[in-house]
């Protein structure tokens, strides 16, 4: 048998596995480069990035005389252009394709050992040369894109401003006179710090105008001392800070109402107010595990504002999935599953339980009979199996109920 051919029956056995392979190597990439373990939209991309690259190389393989030029493909440039928009380290998306490459040819190596004749010993050589031609020339082409772009991110104010913001969130040592006269913003007040993103039906090109919308409203809406501070991440998404009163109370309702007539077709993720630079850092910190939670949560978030005081025991969950899925499975038991019918229930049991057990004032809240709420009531505590004379048992149960309202998608089981 030919190399070319042997070559060819090793790329049929890892296109069959591929989705499999792809899996794994998101996983890994994750667990073994925390700097690439980001939030839900930059991991699709990761993963978009990852099976295009396993994609094409598969292709690569199964040439019968492979081109001397490799194209890298687009998902994987674009995820090196948004890697630098973020200020990710170029070392950190090299590494991802040495351990991307080493997993590659150990899983094609089983392949081509297992070859019969001949034929074997100079298939896995030929695997290795062409292998090690594919990456070289890809790490190429997304490392000149990463470059590219970002010196012009750097090039335009808002990547200087994002160098700045950079240091002062890593705890680097900064000249904070320096940084207040470049940023325009002080650092020795009361912060509440916040996360913008635009819906993925806006064009790219209407971005920039939206989120500056967005940053003018918050402000207004909350009394901003000054200008706000808005530091674009990517080209979707921008972080604000604002400088406010203290003591202030936040009028969560207020906002939500103007943001919702004003149309804007964004999301915004508040995390609380707190006072100087540790402020600072630890306010945005909470809006971002807020927008962890909303993008968890899939397409359909309860509301496109939402605030770290509503979500805050679930966020502090969400940083590890897979134990608040089991949490929530243990909490809610067969109400845990995934369909309309559960999705009513749990609605009803939430408004029950948030209203001290009220079957009247669930009734008016939800603009629905008290006798459909006791009945709805009575299923959904059923499923559950819990024993609600428990306070315990009840305020898992609560806990469990605000993580579906929030992240129904990734923290319940698919109905069979």
């Amino acid at each position: 048998m030919k190399v070319g051919k042997s070559l060819s029956v090793v790329a049929q056995h890892m296109d069959t596995n591929r989705d499999e392979f792809v899996t794994d190597l998101v996983d890994v990439t994750k667990l073994e480069i925390r700097a690439l373990n980001h939030d839900t939209r930059m991991t699709d991309l990761l993963t978009a990035s990852i099976t295009e690259v396993v994609v094409a190389g598969i292709h690569y393989l199964d040439l019968e005389a492979p081109q001397s030029r490799v194209q890298a493909p687009p998902g994987a440039l674009f995820y090196a252009r948004a890697l630098a928009q973020r200020d990710v380290p170029l070392s950190a998306l090299i590494r991802a394709y040495r351990i991307g490459h080493a997993r590659f040819l150990e899983a094609a190596m089983r392949y081509a050992s297992s070859l019969e004749g001949v034929a074997r010993v100079p298939t896995i050589v030929e695997l290795v040369n062409r292998t090690a031609r594919f990456i070289d020339q890809v790490c190429d082409q997304v490392g000149v894109a990463y470059e590219q772009e970002r010196d012009r991110w750097v090039s335009r104010r808002s990547g200087l401003r994002q160098q700045w913001v950079g240091q002062l969130l890593a705890g680097l040592p900064v000249d904070i006179q320096r940084a207040e006269e470049v940023l325009r913003y002080r650092f020795d007040g009361t912060h509440l710090a916040a996360v913008a993103w635009a819906d993925v039906a806006v064009p790219t090109r209407d971005v920039a105008t939206l989120l500056d919308r967005v940053g003018r409203l918050v402000a207004a809406e909350l009394g901003a001392i000054g200008r706000p501070l808005m530091v674009h991440t990517d080209e979707r998404e921008v972080r604000v800070w604002l400088s406010v009163p203290a003591p202030v109370v936040l009028d969560r309702s207020r906002v939500r109402a103007a943001f919702d007539s004003s149309g804007i077709a964004a999301y915004v993720a508040f995390g609380d107010t707190d006072a100087g630079l540790d402020g600072f850092r630890r306010s945005l910190k909470q809006a971002e595990r807020v927008q962890s939670v909303v993008l968890g949560g899939g397409a359909s978030p309860p509301s496109r504002v939402s605030f770290y005081a509503e979500v805050a025991p679930v966020a502090l969950m969400a940083g590890d999935l897979e134990e608040l899925r089991r949490f929530v499975a243990d909490a809610l038991g067969d109400l845990g599953l995934d369909d309309d019918r559960n999705r009513w229930l749990r609605e009803t049991l939430r408004e029950f339980l948030v209203r001290n057990r009220s079957y009247v004032a669930t009734a008016e809240a939800m603009i629905l009979h008290r006798n459909t709420i006791q009945y709805r009531v009575t299923q959904a505590m059923e499923l559950c199996g819990q024993d609600f004379d428990d306070p315990d048992a009840v305020l898992k149960v609560q806990i469990a109920l605000e993580a579906c309202r929030w992240m129904a998608r990734a923290v319940l089981r698919p109905a069979t």
